[in-house]
């Protein structure tokens, strides 16, 4: 691809913000378990209250009273949250407005390609301000837990899923009847010709949003499909684009599709933050993830199958690769077409009830101590096992199972990712470990050198 040629085009969108601090010597810095402490932090004390904030300021339409009373606050609202709340307001009816407008232009007028690039670039913008107008509120973040909980007790659990105990894989069985599928028009990126699917979700959570990579000169008739799955709380689409290894593999050939997750970015339910209803609900939460994503999943491969003969990798990073992994144990009985070819899986952890109760994130948040005193109990945990947890082997052959892990991962522990890697006997080259490595700087050493995507090109033309 002549990529001089492409950067110049009118027609195309402009070239993502490079990350400079994290290719170069800062980043061999921050990609040690010192960030991984600091980001930790940053997260549970200041993203996630302010995230809450924000979203409830949403909600209430700029009422403070109605804020005080959702957020239970015990103290006067500062008079800063009188500005702030106007500000939020505007910036969300912008923001609401420039998505409209851009359902329209890129699912219905026929416009040319560069009012659909200027109507992408304004719904990035105005839905990125719309986040950062968090930090409005952060003379109020003291006054506010970071997760607005709703944890359930067993019985909640055994009563929701009691058609299910008995045979947990029924939960997770692929739609018999396929919704359809609509595409919008395209623009021409950095990383090829961009476009985007939308579909209803059938296990509920509104329309799964796609937004699809593909080569600018098009696709191979044998071209792989890599769907890629973010980690909880990640909103990139809500975001003026970055510079992406991922989208980068169009340069291979790929399709890319980097699919929305159930609760976050276009998906969210009003009044929560991206991922929140899916940690305050604990296992139930987790396992109506599960079950959602895998659902929507399911129906997106579907449709790749009928678009490409290529094989279909599926990947993740932290709870994407949660995601990814169970599939692909549940997946035994579903038809050959709907099974992935591949599996790369970024940040993961085969012990998935550990991750909820003894990880550094949900410690942090004191999900075990709560559960605990709801009377959850081993037994009860257990009982969730098959709705979370790999049991038995991957449909994924051992041979294009890549894992890339931090060995000072404590959110999803590395323990628990390499006794995964050892029951599916993933050979010693699919397997990427880290010395010195957590959750987020093993993210950015993935950036820096994306050693791992270049063995996925391999393991994809193996083929």
């Amino acid at each position: 691809m002549n990529r001089e040629r492409f950067h110049s085009s009118a027609q195309c969108l402009p070239p993502p913000r490079p990350f400079p601090m994290v290719r170069g010597t800062i980043g061999r810095y921050l990609a040690r378990p010192w960030f991984d402490a600091l980001a930790l932090r940053l997260g549970v004390n200041y993203l996630f209250p302010l995230s809450r904030i924000l979203h409830t300021a949403i909600a209430c339409e700029g009422d403070a009273r109605v804020l005080a009373d959702r957020l239970q606050l015990k103290q006067a609202l500062p008079d800063s949250c009188d500005d702030a709340l106007t500000e939020v307001s505007i910036r969300h009816y912008v923001a609401k407005s420039a998505f409209e407008r851009w359902k329209v232009v890129m699912f219905g007028d026929d416009l040319s390609i560069a009012g659909r690039i200027f109507s992408e670039l304004r719904r990035q913008e105005t839905a990125q301000r719309l986040l950062e107008s968090a930090l409005l509120f952060r003379d109020l973040r003291r006054q506010v837990a970071p997760i607005g909980w709703d944890l359930p007790t067993p019985r909640d659990f055994q009563e929701k899923y009691a058609d299910f105990l008995k045979e947990p894989e029924k939960a997770f069985a692929p739609p018999s009847a396929m919704p359809r599928m609509v595409m919008s028009h395209s623009i021409h990126g950095v990383y090829g010709r961009e476009y985007w699917l939308r579909y209803p979700s059938l296990l509920g959570g509104g329309e799964n949003w796609v937004r699809c990579y593909e080569p600018l000169t098009g696709l191979e008739p044998d071209a792989p499909t890599f769907i890629f799955l973010q980690g909880l709380g990640v909103e990139q689409d809500c975001f003026q684009d970055r510079e992406d290894p991922i989208c980068a593999l169009t340069e291979a050939g790929f399709r890319v599709l980097r699919v929305q997750q159930p609760e976050h970015a276009f998906r969210k339910t009003s009044g929560w933050f991206a991922g929140e209803r899916t940690l305050a609900r604990g296992p139930i939460g987790l396992v109506e993830f599960f079950r959602q994503w895998i659902s929507d999943l399911s129906v997106l491969i579907d449709w790749v199958r009928w678009q490409r003969g290529g094989p279909v990798i599926l990947g993740g990073v932290s709870m994407g690769a949660l995601t990814a992994q169970l599939l692909s144990t549940v997946a035994w009985n579903w038809p050959d077409r709907l099974k992935p070819d591949a599996l790369l899986l970024i940040a993961t952890s085969g012990d998935v009830m550990g991750v909820l109760k003894k990880s550094c994130l949900t410690g942090a948040l004191g999900v075990p101590n709560q559960l605990h005193e709801l009377g959850w109990r081993e037994e009860d945990y257990t009982r969730c096992l098959p709705f979370v947890q790999p049991a038995g082997h991957s449909v994924v052959p051992p041979h294009k199972t890549i894992m890339m892990l931090g060995q000072s991962d404590d959110l999803t522990p590395y323990k628990g990712g390499l006794a995964l890697a050892d029951r599916w006997r993933v050979p010693p080259e699919n397997r990427f470990l880290r010395r010195g490595k957590g959750h987020f700087s093993l993210l950015i050493d993935l950036v820096r050198d994306p050693i791992v995507l270049r063995r996925l090109v391999d393991v994809a033309q193996a083929d």
